[in-house]
């Protein structure tokens, strides 16, 4: 596979982007191809890791101002009072911002026959460890964290890979994603899932589950203030505002983390807890499946050719070598970087 570096490439599937400290790879990166082939964006469109200097720069305060920007047009991030935080947070990007990444050629929505993609993805080779350094870290009663986070990735009694991002690409046609919010439930000290899959132009919307407090940041884009996700509160909404690949982190619990994949098209899904996964709307033909286990980096792929009015069924296996993963630079975790200056 090709290392490009965070670039992103409508016209290749995968776009490998690489962060190297110290000469060691942290991440394989999926950004990947629309089904409309156009030039590469400028750079400012790349998703790279987050880096200490960048972390710090996300999470540090800002001056205030009284500007209260309009739902849908451009704000600037570093600036706002407490009053127009919330509403700068909320705003989604411009449409003709939106459209120009998920349909740059203009296209009305596909109306043709489609079908559909269901199927399994298991893990082979080596079990996945546990991280008893990432369970110190919880409270006794955060019982779904424990199950979300404890262990490197999540697979079931029979190898079933939650988490995993699966996208079909390489068909012809622009399909629309459907409705703008993404729903996320924080529950137990936990996101709902480690990996979130959306399409540019839609909003995470936020809410708690139980009588904890949240608050929610989406690492990789600025966070002019803190908002605290609560029972009886409104939810928390985030829209990205570029395509790419962010961190939805709880910064009351900086081991929460769940890999948010912002891609330029919708027909994309990730596996539960039974390792199913799901993508309706596909237009027919031979198309390309990927799917990425963002905890390791592990990826898999395969053509299928989809039906008319059809579910194609698709079994695949994500493999696993703990020694070779052992051999890798780790992140440092978020709660271990130095505070912000």
């Amino acid at each position: 596979m090709k290392l490009l570096s965070g670039i992103f490439d409508r016209s290749n599937f995968f776009v490998s982007g690489s962060a190297v400290v110290g000469g060691s790879l942290l991440w394989t990166l999926l950004i990947v191809t629309g089904c409309n082939r156009s030039p590469k964006p400028q750079t400012d469109q790349q998703s790279a890791p987050v880096t200490k200097a960048q972390e710090a720069k996300t999470t540090s305060p800002k001056e205030k101002t009284d500007k209260t920007p309009s739902k849908g047009t451009e704000v600037d991030l570093s600036k706002p009072s407490a009053k127009a935080a919330a509403e700068i947070i909320s705003a989604l990007p411009e449409e003709a911002a939106v459209q120009a990444v998920v349909n740059p050629k203009k296209l009305a929505p596909y109306e043709g026959k489609t079908g559909s993609l269901r199927g399994v993805i298991r893990a082979a080779g080596d079990p996945s460890p546990a991280l008893p350094e990432v369970l110190a870290k919880m409270d006794a009663t955060c019982t779904k964290s424990r199950v979300m986070y404890g262990s490197l990735f999540r697979e079931g009694p029979d190898r079933e890979l939650a988490d995993v991002l699966v996208a079909v690409t390489e068909y012809e046609g622009f399909v629309p994603a459907q409705g703008t919010d993404v729903k996320v439930l924080a529950q137990g000290c936990a996101w709902p899932a480690r990996t979130i899959a959306m399409t540019f132009g839609q909003r995470l919307v936020i809410a708690g589950g139980d009588n904890r407090p949240y608050v929610p940041e989406l690492l990789g884009q600025t966070m002019p203030a803190q908002l605290f996700v609560l029972p009886t509160a409104p939810p928390v909404e985030l829209p990205p505002r570029k395509p790419g690949r962010f961190k939805l982190v709880d910064s009351m619990r900086l081991f929460s983390i769940a890999e948010v994949f912002v891609l330029p098209y919708a027909t994309a899904d990730v596996t539960d807890e039974a390792g199913v996964f799901e993508i309706t709307g596909i237009p027919v033909g031979t198309v390309q499946v990927n799917a990425l286990l963002p905890q390791t980096g592990a990826v898999a792929s395969q053509k299928v050719t989809i039906e008319a009015d059809k579910v194609t069924e698709l079994k695949l296996e994500i493999k696993f070598d703990r020694a070779e993963y052992d051999k890798k630079e780790k992140p440092t975790p978020l709660d271990e970087l130095p505070a912000p200056e």
